[in-house]
């Protein structure tokens, strides 16, 4: 039991550092203990600021540097780092240029919330209204019964 145990434990730990041994695309390991030079958004003593905050007499919060004589304040710290990605490089696509144009003319698209045809938005508008009197007959004949 104790071998099994112990042999586990081996292979966590090994399963647990072969990130910093195996090499990835670019022929460096995955990971590192060290920090990355191309990490420029971290948090620094540069990134984080002090303002204050201050609540008028009508009730609006207010921040900012120059503080009004005779106002109460509370000081509030930000990091301008935080919450931040990094951006990540698409590929590059391909110019118009260079895609064939389709032999025939195509119909033109409609834009992505429109589903109908516009020429048949009256036609669809006098259904619905044939749906909305149909509708009504029927609540006119349910309070017939009650």
């Amino acid at each position: 039991m104790k071998f099994k145990i112990g042999l586990m434990v081996l292979v966590l730990i090994a399963a647990m550092a072969a990130p910093y041994f195996m090499k990835g695309k670019n022929g460096e390991p995955l990971m590192s203990f060290g920090v990355d030079e191309n990490m420029d958004i971290l948090s620094t003593e540069q990134t984080r600021q002090q303002y204050a905050k201050w609540q008028d007499e009508n009730g609006v919060w207010h921040f900012g540097d120059d503080i009004p004589e005779g106002v109460h304040t509370e000081v509030v710290n930000v990091d301008t780092a935080a919450n931040v990605i990094r951006s990540v490089k698409l590929a590059k696509k391909e110019t118009t240029d260079n895609l064939k144009k389709p032999s025939q003319p195509t119909a033109p698209s409609l834009p992505l919330p429109m589903t109908v045809d516009p020429g048949k938005v009256s036609e669809i508008m006098d259904d619905a209204a044939n749906v909305q009197n149909l509708l009504d007959e029927r609540a006119a004949q349910l309070e017939k019964v009650r």
